[in-house]
């Protein structure tokens, strides 16, 4: 098994206002598209081999920022997608909280907050399917393996391997745009090298 680099997407402008994102077809901003330049040139240091991405366009502007400096071509696949968030699209914590009280409420206690869309619980599995692919594909692989993603898929793969239940999901924080968490999957066990790394992020 391989070494695995879980890579958050770069900035959007939902990012920066702080809007449930969910699958919505968001670009990167300008400060996103600087992101992962900067990310793109840490990864290629790691000489990885192989590359995997979510398939919204967030995602695939940042594989394709990884794809011109290490000369990978990406595998798209829907499994990398973050959880879709249902009513709450486009919506702030504060205008969730104003318009949905009991979910909201669901949501803090570390539940799914949203009646439409899919559950945590949904999501993560098809990450942990997604993820598990990939660590078999390159099974006895020396190069890393790059998957770009989205902060609810890292987040479930960490909680996943660090063996917490899925009501402590709040307990992690979800990483910077353009951040890199590092598993060890080398043996039956893996293990969690790093997590939320944005030294590389120019801020």
């Amino acid at each position: 098994m391989p070494k695995l680099l879980l890579v958050r997407h770069g900035e959007t402008a939902f990012n920066r206002e702080r809007r449930w994102q969910g699958q919505h077809e968001s670009p990167l901003s300008a400060e996103g598209q600087a992101e992962v330049q900067a990310l793109a040139s840490r990864i290629a240091a790691e000489g990885p081999g192989a590359l995997y991405s979510s398939d919204l366009p967030r995602a695939r502007e940042t594989a394709a920022a990884i794809a011109s400096v290490t000369a990978l071509e990406p595998i798209f696949d829907a499994r990398w997608r973050e959880v879709d968030v249902g009513e709450w699209l486009g919506l702030t914590p504060e205008e969730v909280e104003a318009r949905y009280p009991e979910g909201y409420a669901r949501w803090l206690a570390g539940g799914t907050g949203w009646d439409q869309g899919e559950s945590y619980l949904e999501m993560a599995e098809r990450g942990m399917a997604a993820v598990r692919e990939a660590a078999s594909e390159h099974a006895g692989a020396t190069h890393p393996v790059v998957c770009v993603t989205h902060g609810g898929v890292i987040r479930a793969i960490v909680m996943q391997v660090l063996g917490m239940p899925p009501e402590a999901r709040r307990l992690l924080a979800t990483g910077p745009t353009a951040s890199l968490t590092e598993i060890d999957a080398t043996a039956a066990l893996w293990r969690l090298r790093s997590f939320n790394d944005a030294g590389h992020l120019p801020r």
